[in-house]
């Protein structure tokens, strides 16, 4: 089995319990668009594993009456995951397809979610692989608008931004999302935390390099600096970053994407399934709590606890 064929396999397995079939307001199944559109919202593959966020961007996006598309999925690859397994040609071959994609639209720029896709665009529209598309990181693209958002609720918040250091895109980011946060009512952005040994995003690659037990102590000792500042919210920028830090909310201190912040505050707030599932640690009871999902794909009780135990059974030390 190639990586790619697993790597979509995996997506489709996290959609089996997060997302009813059915219900995405996003495009996975390319066609032809009928009619064009100002914006083409990128959501990348990896967002569904963490899908009410991938919900929550778009329900923004319409909160702000946007002319947009969004779009997500291994069929919108932005050929990384070829890249790594050494397929420089697949990974070409996706990217341009990719692009292709985007183009038909009609849009004028591209918004970018993931910070990997990003990069990979980036590298590949600066040596002529792909055309010269207008990109920009949704964290800028909604600073750019901050003062549009319609929001409807005043939260009262000290948060601080968990933030990527040593490259100047990654730092834009997390200065963007800071803006919009402290453009919500009653949110208080105290501090930020980074570190230089966490690279431009906590991605399972990193973890790799790291090793779980010094990225448990970055985090740890970053955790530790949050509670200093007198933060009850710790905010996300990636969702990379929120799968491997929301396990460490508690009742003190809550983690949260950004983007999660911004929709309660627009009243479009979705429930975190992964956090939950994350923190429950007990297949059963997130197959129980699943239920109402995977039974939209006709699975069965046994399937929803294997997919339960795949990715949610606690590691052992």
């Amino acid at each position: 089995m190639s990586e790619f064929t697993k790597h979509a396999g995996q997506i489709q397995d996290f959609k089996h319990l997060m997302v009813p079939a059915g219900e995405t307001p996003w495009v996975e199944q390319y066609t032809q668009p009928a009619r064009s559109v100002e914006t083409v919202l990128y959501l990348g593959c990896n967002l569904l594993r963490t899908a009410q966020l991938a919900y929550e961007v778009v329900d923004v996006f319409h909160a702000l009456g946007l002319s947009f598309a969004a779009v997500a999925g291994p069929q919108f690859c932005c050929g990384v995951v070829h890249q790594r397994e050494g397929d420089a040609g697949g990974a070409i071959r996706f990217a341009q397809a990719t692009a292709a994609k985007f183009e038909s639209y009609g849009a004028k720029q591209v918004v970018v979610w993931c910070p990997t896709c990003q990069l990979r665009f980036g590298e590949l529209i600066q040596k002529g692989i792909t055309p010269r598309l207008p990109m920009i990181h949704t964290t800028a693209f909604l600073a750019e608008r901050v003062r549009r958002l319609p929001i409807r609720r005043t939260l009262s918040l000290r948060v601080v931004v968990h933030a990527h250091v040593g490259e100047s895109q990654r730092e834009l980011d997390a200065k963007s999302a800071i803006q919009v946060l402290e453009a919500i009512p009653g949110v208080k952005v105290v501090g930020t935390l980074s570190s230089p040994d966490l690279d431009y995003h906590c991605s399972p690659v990193l973890m790799t390099r790291l090793g779980p037990e010094r990225f448990r102590v970055i985090r740890e000792n970053l955790v530790g600096r949050a509670k200093e500042l007198g933060a009850d919210t710790l905010a996300t920028t990636y969702h990379s970053c929120h799968r491997e830090w929301c396990g460490v909310g508690e009742g003190s201190l809550r983690v949260r994407n950004y983007i999660s912040i911004v929709a309660e505050a627009l009243g479009c707030a979705r429930t975190d399934f992964y956090q939950e599932f994350k923190k429950l640690g007990d297949p059963k009871a997130i197959a129980a709590a699943s239920r109402p999902v995977w039974e939209t794909y006709g699975l069965s009780e046994e399937q929803g606890l294997a997919l339960a135990i795949k990715y949610f059974m606690p590691k052992k030390p």
